[in-house]
């Protein structure tokens, strides 16, 4: 249809963009502010009052989102004079990635991670707002005129709910890159875009989504469905930690895949691709910082994350070792139905770690025990000295500020247990293949872990393996339940019976800066694995 067939007031119809199925984009000029945008007429018509609800659930899901640097915003909406529905957006002059996919091939492995990351951030954030996108694919990956991508087509399906219609039918997904469980009619869930967005940078790595033949010959959808169910063929040349992530978030299976984006996208940053060499076999490869991008957790109503700690948002490092190791997350099981706030993992962690890894928190016990009458009193606390001055002030190597004042850490004899002088809290912790992720979060908003006791590395321990940290008796007696137990304020007892306790080793970044520390936190056994305010402040 061409843009002669096209009217709407307040705006100057160009050109023709593209055309699919159920919609036209045309170029137009916003005449009131004097930009160009694009106009997405949709083919179907709204004849029903329950169609054009159906509409403005989708353009308000699309605008909740519009504000993330990785969502294409949304700037108006209605309705033309034959009923079809219209949604006026930002033009992204560089096309889509996968126009880019057909002209150039697979990108750098950094380029394409980095646009993970991204894309995952974008994916959590609409989770947490209800919103499911149903069809993440290169081609709706678009590039703006500042050289950034964000997804489009947000808003096409809501969330499900019990007896609510959903917006987008199967005919419409794109068969390369929908879940498994999508041809069987299962319900949409949080999970199907984790795998979407898991085959769109497989795609983006390797020039073809996952189970197609290297010289893109095209497939049946017959041919397509079987393939889905294929195990996972390692991407050449890339770390094992890049292709453990994808594994999980590709299994077939979706009660065995990794079901947060908020979860892929940190783990997702954690790989370190500077060692990367095209051509090679994969191998262990490095872990390390995340990639310096502006894909900060994003909640349109979250308040700021303290970053009190330098590059602590950064997954730290596990080098050596390709085995499971210890996840400890939040308590609470998980249907992967969106229990996120803020981008950070709780439940849907949960039912990571049940079906990714083994759980072997060894330090991990029920501590009702030690709330009787004397569980909150403080042994062996020492006197505050110079050195303990010089320390609260952060500077001997700790990082952030410390205290022994009422701290029951330094009752443990040679560990050189010490507390944080400022509460500490955590989002859920991570573990994919030795890749631990754990991102800072306020302690005024919602979060699952919080410091208790830090301490440097024993001298015949100096790991950033938490799964070997772990196993050190030091480590253990100081991450004990005894003194978490005598280190929390009243109210945390009121808050949960029962807490659970983990390490936090040095993050890969204060590693190489020589920063040999590790943090015992705690987390409380809640209905939904989350809790706001601290409950283990050092009273000075």
């Amino acid at each position: 249809m061409g843009p002669g067939r096209i009217a709407l007031s307040g705006y100057e119809i160009q050109e023709v963009l593209g055309q699919g199925g159920f919609a036209t984009v045309y170029r137009a000029r916003q005449l009131a502010v004097g930009r160009e945008v694009a106009l997405k007429v949709d083919s179907r018509v709204l004849s029903t009052p329950r169609d054009r609800q159906r509409f403005l659930r989708e353009v308000t899901a699309a605008g909740q989102l519009s504000g993330h640097p990785h969502v294409v915003p949304v700037y108006d909406a209605g309705v033309l004079a034959d009923d079809r529905p219209y949604m006026v957006l930002e033009l992204c002059p560089g096309g889509s990635l996968g126009e880019r996919l057909h002209r150039q091939g697979a990108l750098p492995p950094k380029e394409a991670r980095d646009i993970g990351v991204g894309l995952a951030d974008a994916v959590a954030a609409a989770h947490a707002a209800g919103v499911l996108h149903r069809d993440i694919k290169p081609g709706n990956v678009m590039v703006n005129r500042y050289g950034g991508v964000a997804l489009t087509d947000f808003g096409l399906a809501a969330m499900p709910r019990p007896g609510r219609e959903l917006s987008v039918t199967r005919e419409a997904l794109t068969p390369a890159y929908a879940p498994p469980e999508a041809f069987r009619s299962a319900e949409p869930s949080p999970a199907g875009d984790v795998y979407s967005l898991a085959a769109t940078l497989y795609a983006l790595l390797r020039g073809f989504p996952p189970h197609h033949p290297d010289d893109g010959t095209q497939l049946s959808l017959a041919e397509l469905i079987v393939r889905h169910t294929w195990p996972y063929v390692p991407l050449q040349g890339m770390p094992t930690a890049l292709n453990d992530v994808l594994r999980h978030a590709l299994a077939p299976d979706p009660a065995e895949r990794l079901s947060d984006a908020g979860a892929f996208r940190d783990a997702l940053a954690a790989v370190d691709l500077d060692t990367v060499h095209l051509g090679g076999n994969g191998g262990p490869g490095g872990f390390g910082p995340a990639p310096t991008m502006t894909t900060v957790p994003y909640h349109r109503d979250a308040p700021p994350v303290q970053d009190a700690i330098p590059d602590s948002t950064a997954a730290p490092g596990r080098p050596g070792g390709g085995g499971a190791t210890t996840v400890a997350t939040a308590p609470g099981g998980g249907d992967g139905g969106g229990g996120r706030r803020g981008g950070r993992p709780t439940r849907l962690v949960a039912l990571l770690a049940a079906v990714v890894v083994s759980v072997t928190v060894s330090v991990t016990v029920v501590t009702q025990q030690y709330f009787g009458s004397d569980g909150g009193g403080t042994s062996g606390t020492d006197a505050p000295s110079a050195e303990a001055t010089a320390q609260h002030q952060g500077a001997t190597g700790f990082g952030v500020p410390t205290t022994t004042e009422n701290c029951p850490a330094t009752s443990v004899d040679g560990v050189g247990g010490r507390c944080v002088a400022s509460p500490e809290c955590w989002s859920g912790i991570v573990d994919i293949s030795g890749i631990i992720t754990v991102s800072r979060a306020d302690c005024a908003a919602e979060h699952v872990w919080e410091t208790f006791a830090i301490a440097p590395l024993p001298e015949d321990g100096m790991t950033n393996n938490a799964r070997d940290l772990i196993k050190h008796p030091d480590v253990k007696a100081l991450c004990s339940q005894r003194v978490m137990a005598a280190t929390m304020l009243p109210e945390g007892r009121t808050l949960a019976k029962e807490w659970q306790t983990d390490v936090i080793p040095p993050t890969a970044s204060e590693w190489d800066k020589g920063l040999r520390v590790f943090r015992c936190v705690a987390a409380a056994r809640t209905e939904n694995g989350q809790k706001t305010g601290s409950q283990f402040a050092v009273a000075n």
